[in-house]
């Protein structure tokens, strides 16, 4: 069965906007006909689609846009063309959530066809074994439930709302390798963090804090993607596993929590974590902060989450200066 995601996009195209205007914000069902793990159809098999129309051409992309804030940011992604050009539409591929009220500044469409990978916008997940914190002790994901209290980064006791799981055979690590996990050697992130080895998903985001990343951001902590990690010695890709079982922690707001001793995110109810979820799974987060399906909804993430680009910069100055994550 072909399967469906969610996702937000702005209406855009980013060769051919113009400066200042103001990027419209949509909620789009993303369906893979082909069930091959990216987006844009191939000739002979069942199409992909955007709200419905029929997606035959996808190309990396980058947008630089102000925010109401008035920061400026550079965002890396796709663009898409539904229905062959009938609409435009640019969404993040390095972890953004996207804004109401954003205006184009400038941007860039590479002129070389790259279809978009729906594994590399995955959910926030740990593999199966993996040890989370609890204010009596650290417990094994597997043996979490709904209620439980967890030990959050500030001190506070978090309750568990939902807990849900994605199992992957070492057929479906061949046939889609986006969804192998990393992982991270014990120590990989300093001071001896983590405390035994961690194994997550590609987009999983791991607390970074450091003096480097206030001089960045002005923030001590900021959120990575693992994937963004991989440039660091002892985290890498794991080509090893034969088959991974992941578990989604949800609470009533996106939280930093301690997996094997080393802090970072639970499940964030934006659209990174919505569009690779199933049907069913996002059915229930809806059902329980009904919320999240009203398309002005904008999910506060725990800790700020820079662009792609800064990610990459703040992992090379701590490489350059040897300085620990953590």
């Amino acid at each position: 069965m072909a399967k469906t995601y969610v996702d937000q996009f702005w209406l855009v195209d980013p060769s051919a906007a113009n400066v200042g205007d103001v990027l419209q914000l949509v909620r789009y069902d993303i369906v893979d006909g082909d069930e091959d793990g990216f987006i844009a159809s191939r000739a002979g098999q069942i199409p992909d689609t955007i709200d419905g129309k029929e997606t035959l051409d996808s190309y990396p992309a980058s947008i630089t846009v102000d925010l109401v804030d008035g920061s400026r940011v550079t965002i890396e992604g796709y663009t898409l063309y539904p229905n062959n050009g009938e609409i435009i539409v640019f969404t993040p591929s390095d972890g953004t959530v996207l804004q109401e009220g954003a205006t184009f500044v400038a941007g860039t469409v590479s002129d070389i066809f790259e279809r978009m990978p729906v594994s590399e916008l995955a959910p926030t997940c740990f593999a199966r074994g993996t040890y989370i914190q609890t204010p009596n002790g650290s417990r094994s994901v597997e043996d979490m439930r709904e209620g439980d209290i967890v030990s959050g980064h500030n001190g506070q006791d978090l309750t568990l709302r939902k807990v849900m799981r994605s199992q992957f055979s070492a057929d479906d690590l061949l046939a889609n390798p986006n969804l192998r996990p990393v992982r991270i050697l014990a120590g990989a992130l300093g001071n001896d963090l983590p405390a035994r080895d961690l194994l997550v998903s590609r987009q999983h985001r791991m607390l970074v804090s450091s003096k480097i990343s206030e001089r960045m951001f002005g923030q001590n902590e900021v959120l990575i993607p693992a994937i963004r990690l991989t440039e660091l010695p002892g985290v890498f890709v794991d080509e090893d596993v034969n088959g991974v079982e992941y578990f989604h922690l949800l609470f009533d707001e996106h939280e930093v929590i301690f997996a094997e001793g080393a802090p970072t995110e639970s499940l964030f109810t934006g659209p990174e974590a919505l569009k690779s979820l199933s049907p069913e799974a996002r059915e229930e987060i809806l059902a329980i902060f009904p919320q999240v399906a009203d398309v002005n909804f904008t999910p506060r993430p725990a800790r700020p989450v820079p662009t792609g680009r800064k990610q990459k910069q703040l992992i090379t100055r701590h490489i350059r200066t040897s300085q620990p994550l953590v």
